[in-house]
């Protein structure tokens, strides 16, 4: 009974940590690209499975979060306002799975 949650910790502590990895690189410019892309593509994958799995059309905004922050890291477009609502957003995610 004790690993009892414990999947959506492991879950948190790597959404704030992916998160960290793009907010980093956003704003620092500190972290490198690659790195970066793969954090990106951390949240859209997992919302993509977690929108099949547990059948949850909610976490299907991480993956439009981690399509939109996939932009500004390639250099595409970057809107200020929207990066902050995004990255706030998967904040309070990473927070609540690790709190839960």
């Amino acid at each position: 009974m004790i690993l009892l949650g414990l999947e959506h910790k492991i879950t948190g502590v790597m959404h704030l940590g992916a998160l960290s990895i793009i907010a980093l690189h956003l704003f620092t410019g500190s972290i490198q690209q690659s790195y970066v892309i793969i954090a990106s593509l951390f949240f859209i994958v997992k919302g993509i499975a977690f929108t099949l799995m547990k059948q949850n059309p909610l976490s299907l905004l991480d993956t439009v979060a981690g399509v939109y922050l996939m932009f500004p890291v390639l250099g595409i477009f970057s809107i200020s306002l929207l990066n902050i609502i995004f990255i706030v957003f998967l904040a309070q995610k990473g927070l609540i799975y690790l709190l839960k």
